[in-house]
């Protein structure tokens, strides 16, 4: 858990250092559609073990508060970058879970109505 974590946020980071308008919540999002063009399926064991041991969580959830704290220190509306970053979190969630209650047009028209509110 604790490479995928580096690996994503050196990602994001890599991405963010272009700088622009709430840099932070759009590489997270660029860097969401990236991954999710890479990955068909989440890892069905995540769930298994998580279950086996909640505590696993515990460096995700302070990765995740961390960087929603740079999201909003960085967003020109902290508001609307927070609404951003709950959205892709329901979507992996919905994912991880498979309990999809949007296609993936809508998907994609929801991600493309965020993007345009960041620019």
């Amino acid at each position: 858990m604790t490479d995928y974590l580096h690996r994503f946020d050196a990602a994001i980071s890599l991405e963010e250092r272009a700088g622009g308008r709430n840099a932070a919540i759009r590489a997270y999002i660029a860097q969401f559609l990236t991954e999710r063009h890479r990955h068909a399926q989440p890892p069905s064991g995540l769930l298994a073990a998580l279950a086996k041991d909640p505590e696993l969580l515990a460096p995700l959830r302070q990765h995740e508060r961390h960087f929603l704290e740079r999201i909003r220190s960085t967003a020109d509306d902290a508001q609307m970058a927070t609404l951003a970053f709950l959205a892709i979190q329901g979507i992996r969630a919905m994912e991880l879970l498979n309990t999809q209650v949007v296609n993936p047009a809508e998907e994609e028209a929801l991600i493309a109505w965020l993007k345009d509110r960041l620019d």
